[in-house]
């Protein structure tokens, strides 16, 4: 794969960098409605950051595809160091804040999800980085899942800060 090749995603990754940059800001406006909410459960506060870190990954897969005249190899560097350094953080952060089963959405099956969405999101990025290395271009189809998987967690937790769980306390209140 060239340089060149990298360029024809141009679009994709620019759509992606935006697509990051502004759910992170929508992120934060849901939870600072919900702050008061989010910092009395348990949970929230590792679904907040996994949400915020899965959109910083999708704006520096975005920042990092764009570079104009990057090597190839170098790029797949980025996704693979960028993908793993995520997944870290949110399971570093996930010991540390541990999730409460009573939340809204905190069964097992929802928080199974989240931990596929969140391994998908992170992991296929680090996989297509090993397939730029490796001469595969195909490999950079395999970000299309990874975005869609962060997206899908990130506003599914938009939802929860800003709609959910103020709906439930205004009932626990009335």
């Amino acid at each position: 794969m060239t340089s060149d090749a990298i360029l024809s995603w141009h679009d994709y990754f620019l759509c992606v960098a935006t697509v990051g940059a502004t759910l992170a800001g929508l992120l934060f406006i849901a939870l600072t409605i919900s702050l008061q909410h989010v910092l009395s459960g348990m949970g929230y506060l590792s679904r907040a950051f996994a949400a915020l870190f899965l959109q910083f990954e999708t704006l520096l897969v975005g920042l990092f595809g764009l570079v104009p005249g990057q090597p190839v190899w170098l790029l797949g560097v980025e996704l693979i160091a960028t993908g793993l350094a995520i997944l870290a953080g949110i399971m570093v952060f996930a010991s540390n804040f541990r999730e409460d089963r009573s939340s809204v959405l905190g069964s097992t099956w929802p928080h199974r999800l989240r931990v596929v969405l969140v391994g998908i999101g992170t992991l296929l990025p680090a996989v297509a980085g090993i397939g730029l290395i490796a001469d595969m271009p195909w490999s950079l189809y395999l970000l299309i899942p990874a975005e869609i998987a962060g997206l899908y967690l990130s506003i599914g937790n938009a939802w929860v800060f800003a709609v959910e769980i103020p709906r439930r306390a205004a009932q626990k209140n009335a």
